[in-house]
């Protein structure tokens, strides 16, 4: 990419056989109207045609690899390693960013220079000819972790490489809740910043992982959620983790109903017990009454 002596913006790009998508990605930031950008391309080692993808644009790629790696975490992981811009952000090889994205992101945070991410708003669907709405919104730690939520579109996120140096990277061990832990141990360490507006398109498909491997948010938000009160891995102050019932009894509930869906009663009657052993009545007559 071209370069200039503005704030140089890294884009790692993680992909496993997503050639039909990958070409539309690369495109997407090849036509940034911000220059200073490097790309940084790490393929999982393809059997499909993303190396000929990828080979079509190197002149435009900063830095690209096609090798078997540990998942989309470590791909990310090993981009953001090799990153040597001042904001860094992640966009998957089904997506696409608008063409102001990182010109806007830049001007955010030259105008908020005290703010680690800045967030926004997405679009999503099938194709671009038909985009609904995902929409971010404000939020800091004590309500991200009070309501179990992430509010942040992964699409429409930046942040400063100051923040990948404190707070090191992905987790591993994550498949599904990776960006919900990376942003939320974001929050937990930096300010975080929502500014409306859609910069991206987040692809829904009949591959996508969020939709193959549903299921798996089951496996790893209660587990995620434990670990963030019984072993405190944010050093939470107490005014935080007083929540951890009001959070736990949310996740159960919200794993018993996707398990209920998929028709695993079975198991979602486990979480429902869960849930229940923490004063659910209790809990929905407070909250409620």
């Amino acid at each position: 990419m071209n370069k200039d002596n503005s704030i140089c913006v890294s884009i790692v790009i993680p992909s496993y056989n997503q050639g039909i998508y990958l070409e539309e990605t690369i495109q997407s930031v090849i036509e940034q109207t911000y220059n200073n950008i490097e790309m940084l391309i790490i393929d999982g080692g393809s059997k499909d045609n993303s190396v000929d993808v990828i080979k079509k644009y190197e002149k435009q790629i900063s830095y690209w690899v096609s090798e078997p790696d540990k998942g989309q975490c470590d791909a990310i992981n090993k981009g953001m390693r090799k990153a040597k811009g001042e904001l860094i952000c992640w966009v998957n090889s089904d997506d696409i960013l608008y063409p102001d994205f990182v010109a806007q992101r830049v001007r955010q945070f030259e105008e908020f220079p005290n703010v680690g991410m800045i967030y926004g708003d997405i679009d999503q669907g099938k194709n671009l000819s038909s985009p609904r709405p995902c929409n971010g919104r404000p939020t800091d730690i004590t309500k991200m972790i009070r309501h179990a939520e992430c509010p942040i579109p992964q699409q429409s996120a930046m942040w400063r490489k100051s923040v990948v140096e404190k707070i090191g990277y992905l987790d591993v061990q994550w498949n599904v809740v990776l960006d919900r832990e990376y942003f939320t141990r974001i929050a937990a360490n930096f300010p975080i910043k929502y500014i409306s507006g859609s910069v991206g398109f987040f692809r829904n498909h009949e591959n996508s992982k969020s939709i193959m491997q549903r299921l798996k948010w089951a496996e790893e938000l209660p587990r995620y959620y434990e670990m963030v009160f019984n072993n405190n891995i944010y050093s939470l102050p107490p005014d935080v983790l007083r929540y951890k019932q009001e959070c736990l009894l949310k996740i159960y509930l919200k794993c018993a109903g996707m398990l209920k869906k998929a028709g695993n009663k079975q198991q979602a009657e486990v979480f429902f017990q869960k849930a229940k052993k923490m004063g659910i009545i209790k809990y929905l007559i407070s909250r409620y009454f």
